[in-house]
């Protein structure tokens, strides 16, 4: 279902407990798949691949990591009370959360309002203030994510 992960391993129990607290802290809903991928990984690595970031077809970027839920520096939650200080919540809008990132550090992010998937190059002001839409929603993106895995 997640071919785009480097190692699956039995992350229920735990990511349960983070995603809870984390839904409560922020008054968010997590989707279904993000549930469900949570469950077989904690974020990390993932397989090379590429993914387009905006509607030239020509454009594409790498998503290298995701983020995890708690046990690293830089967690979902650290870049998602980052984003809320000045002066990124000038640019990141309220109902965004951060789901994976670039080897540069450019945040893939999901909106918890309408799922749509977004990616911003935080220090490229034209990024910040246009960002570029990825995918309509989130099974869109993990769809895009699994067709870019070569086996």
């Amino acid at each position: 279902m997640f071919k785009f992960l480097v190692e699956e391993i039995d992350n229920r129990e735990k990511s349960a407990e983070h995603i809870a607290y984390l839904e409560q802290k922020y008054g968010i809903v997590f989707p279904d798949i993000l549930k469900e991928l949570y469950s077989r990984t904690n974020g990390g690595i993932l397989k090379e691949n590429e993914v387009p970031v905006n509607e030239d077809p020509d454009d594409f970027d790498e998503v290298w990591c995701m983020h995890n839920l708690g046990e690293s520096d830089y967690n979902f939650e650290f870049v998602a009370d980052n984003d809320r200080t000045e002066p990124m919540n000038k640019f990141i809008p309220d109902d965004w959360y951060p789901f994976a990132y670039d080897r540069g550090g450019a945040t893939f992010y999901w909106s918890n309002k309408d799922h749509k998937v977004w990616f911003v190059i935080k220090d490229d002001p034209d990024s910040l203030e246009e960002p570029d839409l990825v995918a309509n929603s989130i099974e869109e993106f993990i769809e895009l994510l699994n067709n870019s895995i070569e086996e």
